[in-house]
């Protein structure tokens, strides 16, 4: 089917720069510009808040006016000239200011994706699970590569590697593209509004635990990298570890559709509060390398079975023109200003002490396991939620 190339293409694109820019660039910016490890921490967070304005207000707002595809087109676009700039300078002040906005225009291509995802789920009755597991394989290329050129070549490669990735985004995105997402919005995509997907039951309840457990992995995707270094893992060797992860992620993303078919979201989130509270216990309670990397398995639930969740429900509560808000309103909240919150905690503590950062995420997990058990069990017998 044409629509899954397509689909499939623009995730592993996309991630083969998200593999630079979630686990290396808080690395790249203390050893390539020489910023200090708590400014580069407030960098990221302030690119985390920004990010989740951009998700949740911009992206969608644009969305509302152009068609899907030319949305797209411009936060790729935007992501491609924001990177080529990071070669003119390394000014504390302009670094931040370009931190920033490579965080509005990047990130805001995953929820992109995503709701172009659903609407071609809905269109053409694509497979999520399998397309989306190529922009796993995606950042498990890109780990590779730049574990590889970082090692040789040092880690301004990281840059170089950030601008080839979003050219070649750019690229592909001059393809063909699927119909529907040609079409311009009409008036009911433009009149729905967010008290509208505020009010789909459960709507609220299941964004928190979401955001707990998603916003949990700030220690790893901000501290992880610094984190294996500071354990002695060769530099060639961590993006094997980092990449430990994201292998099972493919594999559940590839078996998602079928082994899931039947689970309602709630125990779909409690399988995956369990994970996320098993992962940071055990990077929190023995520091080593060896178990870190044999924690990094539980990536597949922490994050992957997580995401799965938040689609599904999507997919079966909201309507199909509340889909790219509501996607925006889970990027936000999820995948940004928690994280962001959460990366200022875990940072304080890093600096304290390395492994106590997870202790923090650990934390946090415990409320979203409690509420998932108690929408599981409120559920259960009545709603497929």
């Amino acid at each position: 089917m044409r629509e899954q190339k397509w689909m499939a293409q623009h995730y592993f694109i996309f991630f083969l720069s998200w593999g630079i820019f979630l686990p290396y660039w808080t690395g790249y910016l203390v050893h390539e510009k020489d910023v200090a490890i708590e400014l580069a921490s407030m960098m990221m967070s302030a690119g985390l808040i920004l990010r989740g304005i951009s998700t949740m207000f911009i992206f969608p707002a644009m969305a509302n006016r152009f068609s899907q595809s030319t949305v797209l087109t411009i936060f790729i676009y935007g992501s491609f000239l924001t990177s080529v700039l990071f070669i003119f300078t390394s000014d504390t002040t302009l670094l931040f200011i370009l931190t920033c906005l490579l965080s509005f225009f990047l990130p805001a291509i995953m929820p992109g994706l995503d709701s172009t995802a659903g609407i071609l789920v809905q269109k053409y009755n694509i497979h999520y699970g399998r397309s989306r597991s190529y922009g796993s394989l995606g950042f498990i290329v890109s780990v590779i590569i730049v574990s590889l050129v970082s090692a040789l070549y040092g880690d301004q490669s990281m840059l170089w590697l950030m601008i080839a990735y979003t050219l070649l985004l750019v690229a592909v995105n001059l393809q063909r593209v699927p119909e529907a997402l040609k079409e311009k919005p009409n008036k009911k995509v433009n009149n729905v509004s967010f008290k509208t997907i505020f009010k789909t039951r459960h709507f609220v309840f299941i964004l928190i635990l979401v955001t707990l457990i998603q916003g949990s992995h700030a220690a790893y995707y901000n501290y992880g990298y610094l984190y294996l270094e500071h354990l002695e893992v060769p530099k060639y060797l961590i993006g094997i570890v980092i990449n430990v992860g994201v292998g099972f992620e493919i594999f559940l993303f590839a078996i998602a559709d079928r082994v899931f078919s039947k689970w309602s979201p709630a125990k779909l989130l409690v399988l995956a509060s369990i994970g996320a509270s098993l992962r940071w216990l055990l990077a929190f309670a023995v520091p080593n390398a060896w178990i870190f990397t044999a924690s990094q398995s539980l990536h597949a639930l922490s994050f992957a079975v997580s995401h799965f969740a938040f689609i599904m429900y999507l997919a079966k509560e909201l309507e199909y023109t509340q889909i790219t808000k509501a996607q925006g309103i889970y990027s936000a909240f999820a995948l940004s200003w928690g994280t962001a919150i959460l990366t200022v905690i875990s940072g304080y503590f890093y600096n304290t002490q390395p492994n106590f950062a997870f202790a923090t995420m650990f934390v946090f997990t415990l409320p979203a396991l409690v509420g998932s058990l108690y929408l599981y069990k409120k559920t259960k017998a009545t709603e497929n939620i």
